[in-house]
């Protein structure tokens, strides 16, 4: 009996001790917060057109809190392709001004210049018969443009809430030149000569020259 119970207690003591070895092993991770769902975005999803969308993921990532965040990062990373994106160096730049207007305008309230990239979170059409609005965020970049952008639209029904995380800034435009100030430093090089000065600028040479050979025959 002493011997049996020895046995016992020396396989109870294997068996705990095989089972962190197991949860530890190689290759096991946690899966992944980004989870598709059964409608997927499009590039006319966005009005002028998006150069990449990645989604709709379940669930509204445009909320917070730190399994969200996780979430926007992974796709953000999936849109752009990279993968430096992490749950703290993203930023929100801003969200929507007020409710969606009629038409599915959206207006983040500032301008949108070049690379742009936003995140829509469609939760208030459910039962739409395209399958959107079962709670679920999508991920866009497109270009803003030069001129910039001050709104655009959205084509899927039932838009909640919407997110802008990255766009470019307001090019820079020199002022006018006018006057003396054309040919200054602040505009990079002076100003090209029209042919009227050039041909001044040639008679005056000309006529240095012939002043010149009537000296040198003077004192010869």
């Amino acid at each position: 009996m002493q011997f049996k119970s020895l046995f016992a207690a020396a396989v109870l003591t294997l068996a705990m001790a095989s089972q962190p070895a197991l949860a530890g092993r190689p290759g096991q991770s946690a899966p992944s917060p980004l989870v598709l769902g059964s409608t997927l975005c499009t590039l006319s999803d966005i009005g002028i057109g998006a150069i990449a969308c990645a989604g709709f993921y379940e669930g509204n990532l445009n909320g917070g809190g730190v399994a969200k965040d996780t979430a926007t990062a992974l796709a953000l990373n999936t849109l752009l392709g990279v993968s430096t994106y992490t749950p703290t160096n993203f930023t929100n730049l801003g969200e929507l001004s007020g409710s969606v207007l009629s038409g599915g305008v959206v207006d983040f309230a500032q301008m949108l210049y070049g690379s742009t990239v936003v995140s829509f979170h469609v939760g208030a059409a459910n039962g739409q018969a395209n399958g959107v609005g079962y709670n679920a965020t999508a991920f866009y970049q497109f270009d803003a443009g030069a001129s910039g952008l001050n709104t655009f639209t959205f084509a899927r029904p039932g838009l909640s809430n919407a997110r802008l995380f990255l766009t470019g800034s307001a090019p820079i435009i020199p002022p006018p030149c006018s006057g003396l100030n054309c040919g200054s430093s602040v505009f990079g090089s002076a100003a090209v000569p029209e042919p009227a000065a050039w041909a001044l600028m040639i008679l005056g040479f000309g006529g240095v020259g012939t002043m010149l050979r009537r000296r040198r025959m003077a004192l010869a």
